[in-house]
């Protein structure tokens, strides 16, 4: 699955009195080198983002591919989407400004690979636990503590989040947020040089296929920092039994250090009088557990 993409094209020469029967903004500077340039950007309804370079007559066009072809990005794009892709945008520009442009001819500079995992009500504790531990050459950082995990460095990022939630906060139509629901979202923004390694001119023929996003996706899922699989503490029943959290602390900190030091340590370390105590409320509290998150990995699907 592919969202955002940003590419451009050389050499495509739009008529001035073309160009200026649309409301772009332009912004026209003085190059020292070759005198005066003018940049033309507009927002279209198909085409969010286009600039038109005068000087060096080159195009470059900005979208959500699932957006265009669906309205929204919950849905992933089918294989038999991309020809389609490409061709609207083809047909497009030739109904804008009387240009053709071959598929062959686009450049990416931006491309988002994305996947959805559907996860049910487990979301949050992926973010929770994939935030504790980080990439290599990336920093980590978390948003709304178990919303969205990010994993950057000045040329590329990996961004895992829950989809429900940022489709309620963008308030979304009450239909895509019931589609999102348990989807956590992996989206990747590969670096110049990722693309370059895959194919060396980043033709956008090249890169928005299957085949570049089973490679991004799986040397991702290869990388991201799954902590210890053992079973975790029910976030949800911690919340639930927040006013008992004293006890509950005092019962975990009882049981580490029963399971390290044995029965025949402890009674060294607890007084005569606290050791009953804490065998005690060991019998009062039960803490539910859930099955330690199973690493994540695509199936053999037409995400892409």
């Amino acid at each position: 699955m592919f969202d955002s993409i940003k590419m451009k094209v050389s050499s495509v020469f739009i008529q001035p009195d073309i160009l200026r029967q649309y409301n772009f903004a332009s912004f026209t500077y003085r190059n020292q080198k070759t005198g005066v340039m003018t940049t033309f950007q507009m927002q279209d309804e198909i085409i969010p983002y286009i600039k038109y370079q005068e000087a060096s007559s080159t195009l470059t066009i900005q979208v959500s591919i699932p957006k265009m072809l669906y309205g929204n990005n919950v849905k992933a794009i089918e294989l038999s989407d991309i020809p389609i892709f490409f061709q609207r945008i083809q047909e497009r520009l030739q109904l804008l400004f009387g240009i053709h442009i071959a598929h062959e001819d686009w450049r990416i500079t931006r491309l988002d690979v994305c996947c959805n995992f559907h996860v049910g009500n487990r979301t949050g504790e992926y973010v929770r636990q994939l935030s504790k531990g980080k990439m290599p050459y990336k920093d980590t950082r978390n948003y709304n503590h178990d919303e969205t995990v990010e994993f950057y460095n000045k040329s590329s990022r990996v961004m895992l989040y829950d989809k429900y939630k940022q489709c309620k906060r963008a308030k979304e139509p009450k239909e895509i947020i019931e589609q999102s629901k348990g989807i956590l979202r992996l989206e990747i923004r590969p670096s110049d040089n990722d693309m370059k390694k895959y194919t060396k001119e980043k033709r956008a023929i090249h890169l928005v296929t299957h085949s570049f996003f089973t490679y991004i996706i799986n040397k991702t899922l290869e990388g991201l920092p799954y902590t210890e699989n053992v079973e975790t503490i029910d976030y949800e029943w911690l919340l639930e039994n927040k006013k008992d959290i004293s006890k509950i602390e005092t019962y975990l900190a009882y049981t580490m250090i029963k399971n390290l030091f044995q029965e025949s340590g402890i009674r060294a370390i607890y007084t005569t009088s606290t050791l009953p105590n804490r065998r005690s409320l060991a019998k009062q509290i039960t803490i539910p557990k859930k099955e330690g998150l199973k690493r994540l990995e695509i199936v053999d699907s037409v995400q892409g």
